[in-house]
């Protein structure tokens, strides 16, 4: 009996055809349908705006500027003139109003609009030792010359931000407490259940 010798594949040709099938096994995982991948560059770049907002409250806090993590938040604080000057004839204690801005824009919690509310809140968990502030809590003060008692959000290295009478931001570094405002306590918020 005759065999064709042209369908027959003899032990060393097959030996070369396993690492060809398996090259083609693989080349078919990686342009099947579901395997589809578009490799991004890693390099992690920042628009314009975002390195200037960063530079700018790495200034205010004293930390570099790879510290400044909460974007949107810096972008709250920043728009705050434009929403109190819109809302202005809506808007009660600026000092409080802001609180509620930045915690209902930012940690989706609402606050009550008056001081002593927000003060004996249910959701208020009041401390006294500032070495336990993060970044949101509140800090409860009261300036040596002013009788009002006011409301500030705790930033980073020390620093908490608080609106004034008029509204305006300023910025308040807790070692300044001595000369220039007296902290009533500190307190972290429960935030809303969403």
């Amino acid at each position: 009996m005759l065999r064709n010798n042209s369908s027959f594949i003899g032990k060393n040709e097959f030996g070369r055809l396993i690492p060809a099938i398996g090259l083609l096994v693989c080349l078919c995982g990686l342009f099947s349908c579901g395997s589809k991948k578009i490799i991004h560059n890693t390099i992690y770049h920042d628009e314009p705006a975002i390195v200037a907002l960063k530079q700018k409250y790495a200034l205010i806090l004293h930390v570099e500027k790879d510290q400044i993590k909460s974007i949107a938040l810096y972008q709250s604080i920043d728009k705050w003139t434009i929403v109190r000057d819109s809302n202005m004839a809506k808007l009660g204690s600026l000092n409080v109003s802001f609180i509620q801005y930045l915690y209902y824009l930012n940690l989706r919690t609402k606050l009550p609009a008056d001081f002593k509310e927000l003060y004996e809140a249910r959701k208020t968990y009041l401390f006294k030792d500032c070495h336990f502030l993060e970044e949101g809590d509140l800090v409860f003060f009261k300036e040596n010359f002013r009788a009002v008692k006011e409301v500030g959000f705790y930033l980073d290295n020390d620093v908490f931000v608080a609106a004034d009478a008029g509204g305006d931001l300023r910025f308040h570094h807790l070692r300044d407490s001595i000369n220039r405002f007296h902290v009533i306590s500190n307190a972290k918020i429960l935030k809303d259940v969403e």
